[in-house]
């Protein structure tokens, strides 16, 4: 039905093409079910191939607040608040610099940065770098400050927290417990701007409601598994999707 009702609202798209976008969703809705982070990064540059990139980007933060809205409810309990508010401190505070950077500096050039750092933090991870204890505030806002210039030149903001938290001392489960929270109030932060921006409009309404209901299946599928798996394989998936990130990253850039 979703599919059919995409190929409505964009007549020029196949059924299968509009299948293949809503398997996106789903896939993309139960990686971050699973590991709390990723939607974004994952459906996007799928999406954009078949849907114009003013419609798709201020959708994604509508839906994941929307359909994710059911896993906040435990993760608000359980999350790292200290680390939480420093690092949104920090990214309000990036973001604007991010903007400035864009200006000046080449955007493929910043990619091309983001999957060096990646691919050599994924590396230390795997072979079982973690904090010993918890950062200072001042390092924890200059994660989040790297955070927001990095989302605001690049759209790519979540792997400094994402991998903040994975090295953190307090677990997996508190970790994701806190992506989840982050990424809400990131999300909301996002819908606001884009709104003043004039950038939603009814297609981007639309849109959302549609992909709404794909995202939380998935979403509540990855939520339940990740209940049932170990640390070691949820610290796993979330290595090999942050290592493929850096490996696309330097990839579109070089590619332009």
């Amino acid at each position: 039905m979703t599919a059919a009702a995409l190929t409505i609202l964009l007549p020029d798209m196949s059924t299968g093409a509009a299948a293949l976008v809503f398997g996106t969703v789903f896939l993309a809705g139960f990686l971050r079910g699973f590991t709390g982070f990723g939607f974004a990064l994952a459906a996007v540059p799928v999406i954009t191939l078949f849907v114009e990139p003013a419609a798709v980007v201020p959708s994604i933060p509508i839906v994941a607040m929307v359909a994710g809205a059911e896993q906040l409810r435990r993760a608000w309990k359980m999350a790292n608040w200290h680390a939480i508010n420093r690092l949104l401190i920090g990214a309000v505070l990036g973001a604007p610099f991010g903007v400035l950077a864009l200006t000046y500096l080449p955007a493929n050039a910043m990619r091309a940065m983001i999957g060096l750092v990646l691919l050599f933090a994924v590396l230390a991870l795997w072979r079982g770098y973690r904090f010993k204890q918890r950062p200072p505030t001042a390092a924890q806002i200059g994660i989040g400050i790297t955070s927001g210039l990095l989302n605001g030149a690049t759209a790519m903001g979540g792997p400094p927290v994402i991998l903040f938290f994975l090295a953190a001392p307090e677990g997996v489960t508190i970790g994701r417990a806190s992506l989840l929270v982050y990424f809400f109030f990131i999300s909301a932060w996002s819908i606001v701007a884009q709104a003043v921006a004039g950038l939603i409009d009814l297609k981007v309404l639309v849109l959302a409601l549609l992909m709404i209901p794909v995202m939380a299946l998935g979403n509540v599928i990855g939520d339940r598994l990740f209940d049932r798996a170990k640390a070691s394989t949820y610290q796993r998936v979330a290595l090999f999707f942050l290592l493929a990130i850096g490996i696309l990253a330097i990839a579109r850039a070089f590619l332009g």
